[in-house]
């Protein structure tokens, strides 16, 4: 006989890990315990080595389908006899480093049950077991018992508790577990229709029955009306994706002219018939994260009408305007799927908020601040603790590529290669903020947290960082930051530094930063060749960089290569009106006198006086801030080709000319075969100046400006993988990173990989490309210095 005490870390609580633990067990007829603590699960397991070994291989082999083991430290200890194995209660530390599981949506098994008139939990809108159901929104602290979850309020019944209380038992000790005796309920309210300004009130219509709201609330998106309906992480604004008025309306409420909207869709087949779907697309929309999928639209061609006969109905032109995708994801709670038992249309479900603050997660915030948004409210007084947004991802080859990483996903929690004995806080960038943690053997990356640009914002990225300090009781003694002066994270970790002293502090430029980040997720510290491609980013030289080529390692980087330097007219401003940018470039090729004359879709945008006026502005530099932003040029060209002048959110132009390209697809696939031996000299050049490769847009605008529009857009991308592909024979046996917010264009990925075929890529597989991973960056450098 021997006896073992196993400790094991990684998403290990609140996942139904210490049921099957005591299932394996007493299988083999093994005694001890198994116990959740703050570092995560520990284990004493006694019988003979055999019996303990075979313990461990099923644990390894089939853990629990919601868990994930990172670490596994066995020690031999003394035999104690135990007469039976037994799960006990967690044990309460101040030491806290177990991660924190994310959200789940409703598993199969509760679907069935909640379809099944004979269970006590037909139809009952909270249903959820081990394997499903919230997590991180409803948890206060570590470790995850009910006692710190937003459950705590509500008593368990007798049928409730011996669920929870039985081993065997799907529920045993899921916190959230409820029923219509003891559980949450539903509440609806509905806008008077007296008012008609901001501060509209609203009454309480009906509360308790959920067949009766949820149905009321059916019909009440069948007749054209907006409903606020809340999910796990915060509300969704929803109304009928097939209807064009209602979804006009929910843009002219929500002050939201272009920017797509995000689908829920009742089950494969109708996604099916709104998008055309690869397999791996097809794996994450049904997938237990259950995030919004990038696809394709599928479009009106007899060839493409596979699910015709299962819909008739016909998508609002004002969900995805201009574009060619949709962002489609299904059910993932249990009252979505009973909405989708009264309805057989999409709905709109775009998060409820004001434009750049965060999810609203409470009722009556919701009701104040977008009273003139809905027409009702369905609530529930589960409390969500932490906000969450969905998760949003694409399809880039046959890779997932994350644009956010929020509900499902997050926390996300990676693994060390090493132990740190620092404790380090990252507070990431302005824009797509997350923070991050890195202590012990992990790194810790919150949930999107969003735009920074507002008290309310601030007020959550504050919050967000409380939590996590709360959950792993966590001071930190290292805090990194962005280099940009005006980035509202970079004063708050300046301020907050002022006042405590007791900590080190980095700053750390923004596109090293995009590099750190996939060297992290890669686990990779030696020098890589990096092509950090965005909108903006503060650069070393004071300027705005974002088309950068670094020579980069953990310790520091080389700029070896830019875009050639332009203004941004108007600052700010230029990032809403692409015709900003490429005036901007008509200006550093041509006189004032030459762009009057000129008959391009840029110089139209603009009246003369205008145009006159920013010229002056931009001889003189004012409010015209020097950038290499390859973002930017991407706004230049759809400007100068006419796609778009201005946006109403930052990438649309890329998305615009995207779907030109996509609606010229076999034009393109020609251009590509043209550019394969080719060189980028017909819309770039590379000139070395001192040392440093510049990327000189010059041939690609005078082809522009000159009307060679929509050729010139189809040349513009495999330019650019020429770029790409001529300065990385020059570092043949360095690692490639492709990251920053251009790399989100699927058609620059997608011709870009073939090309580097053979060599190391490093490219964001479970991290966002954009700058929701700037975080983990900066952590990804301060754990290498000696800081």
């Amino acid at each position: 006989m021997v006896r073992w005490r196993c400790k094991i870390t990684g998403i290990v609580q609140g996942v139904g890990f210490r049921p099957a633990i005591y299932r394996y067990a007493t299988e083999l007829g093994l005694m001890g315990f198994v116990r959740n603590d703050a570092d995560g699960v520990t284990i004493e397991v006694e019988g003979e080595e055999e019996s303990l070994k075979t313990f461990l291989d099923r644990l390894g082999s089939n853990p629990p389908p919601l868990a994930r083991i990172d670490t596994i430290a066995i020690e031999h200890i003394e035999v104690r006899k135990d007469k039976c194995f037994v799960i006990f209660q967690s044990h309460q530390s101040d030491d806290k480093t177990i991660a924190v599981s994310p959200d789940i949506s409703i598993c199969d098994a509760c679907v069935s049950e909640m379809a099944d008139p004979s269970n006590r939990r037909y139809r009952y809108p909270f249903i959820n077991c081990t394997d499903c159901g919230p997590r991180y929104t409803i948890t206060k602290t570590v470790p995850y018992d009910r006692s710190n979850t937003s459950m705590a309020k509500f008593d368990m019944c007798e049928a409730c508790r011996k669920e929870y209380e039985n081993p065997l038992d799907r529920r045993y000790h899921a916190q959230p577990i409820a029923c219509r005796s003891c559980g949450p309920s539903l509440s609806l309210w509905l806008r008077s229709e007296k008012l008609k300004v901001r501060s509209e009130k609203f009454r309480l219509a009906s509360r308790g029955d959920a067949s009766d709201l949820i149905g009321q609330c059916a019909e009440f998106l069948k007749e054209g009306k907006i409903v606020a309906i809340k999910g796990l992480g915060g509300f969704h604004l929803m109304c009928d994706a097939t209807n064009d008025d209602a979804v006009r309306r929910l843009r002219d409420r929500k002050r939201r002219p272009t920017k797509p909207f995000a689908l829920m869709v009742k089950d494969l087949d109708m996604a099916k018939f709104l998008a055309r779907m690869n397999p791996l697309e097809e794996k994450l929309l049904t997938s237990k994260e259950r995030p919004i999928v990038l696809m394709k639209k599928r479009g009106k061609a007899p060839s493409e009408t596979l699910h015709s006969s299962l819909f008739t109905f016909h998508l609002s032109h004002a969900v995805a305007p201009g574009i060619d995708r949709l962002g489609l994801m299904l059910p993932y709670t249990p009252l979505h799927y009973l909405f989708f038992d009264h309805l057989d249309i999409p709905l709109v479900a775009t998060s409820a908020n004001l434009s750049d603050e965060p999810i609203i997660r409470d009722g009556h915030e919701l009701m104040e601040k977008l009273g003139h948004v809905v027409d009702a409210v369905l609530d529930h007084d589960r409390e969500i603790l932490n906000a969450c947004d969905d998760s949003v991802v694409q399809v880039i080859g046959n890779w997932p590529q994350w644009l956010r990483v929020a509900r499902g996903l997050a926390p996300l929690t990676l693994p060390l290669p090493f132990n740190t004995d620092r404790k380090i806080l990252a507070v990431g960038a302005n824009q797509k903020n997350t923070i991050a943690l890195a202590f012990d053997d992990k790194i810790v990356l919150s949930p999107h947290i969003g735009d920074l640009t507002g008290i309310e914002p601030m007020d959550y990225f504050e919050r967000t960082v409380e939590t996590f300090r709360r959950f792993y009781n966590f001071t930190h003694e290292v805090m990194a930051y962005d280099m940009h002066p005006g980035y509202e994270t970079t004063k708050w970790a300046k301020k907050n530094s002022t006042l405590n002293t007791q900590y080190s502090t980095l700053s750390v430029q923004h596109h090293f930063a995009h590099a750190l980040a996939a060297m992290a997720e890669h686990g990779v510290t030696d020098r890589v060749l990096a092509f950090t491609w965005d909108g903006t980013g503060y650069g070393d030289d004071g300027t705005i960089w974002g088309g950068e080529v670094l020579l980069a390692d953990v310790e520091g980087f080389e700029r070896i290569g830019h875009l050639r330097p332009f203004r941004l007219l108007g600052g700010e401003k230029a990032v809403r009106e692409p015709r900003r940018a490429a005036l901007a470039l008509l200006f550093e090729l041509y006189s004032l006198e030459e762009v009057l004359e000129m008959e391009n879709p840029t110089v139209k945008a603009f009246g003369e006086g205008e145009i006159r006026l920013l010229h002056q502005a931009w001889q003189k530099g004012i409010n015209a801030p020097v950038t290499t932003s390859m973002g930017r040029l991407f706004d230049a060209v759809a400007s100068l080709a006419g796609v778009c002048q201005k946006v109403g959110y930052e990438g649309e132009a890329g998305l615009l000319l995207e779907a030109v390209a996509s609606n010229n697809s076999e034009k393109l696939r020609m251009k590509n075969e043209e550019w394969k031996n080719a060189s980028c000299g017909d819309a770039f050049i590379l000139k070395n100046e001192r040392s440093t490769t510049v990327l000189d847009w010059e041939p690609l605008v005078r082809r522009l400006a000159m009307g060679e529009g929509e050729e010139t857009t189809f040349d513009f991308v495999p330019a650019l993988v020429e770029v790409i592909v001529s300065i990385a024979k020059k570092y043949s046996k360095l690692s490639i990173v492709l990251a920053g917010g251009v790399f989100q264009n699927r058609t620059l990925c997608e011709a870009v990989l073939p090309k580097l075929k053979g060599r190391r890529v490093l490219l964001p597989r479970s991290t966002p490309v954009n700058d929701g991973a700037v975080a983990l960056g900066q952590v990804w450098h301060a754990l290498h210095r000696n800081v």
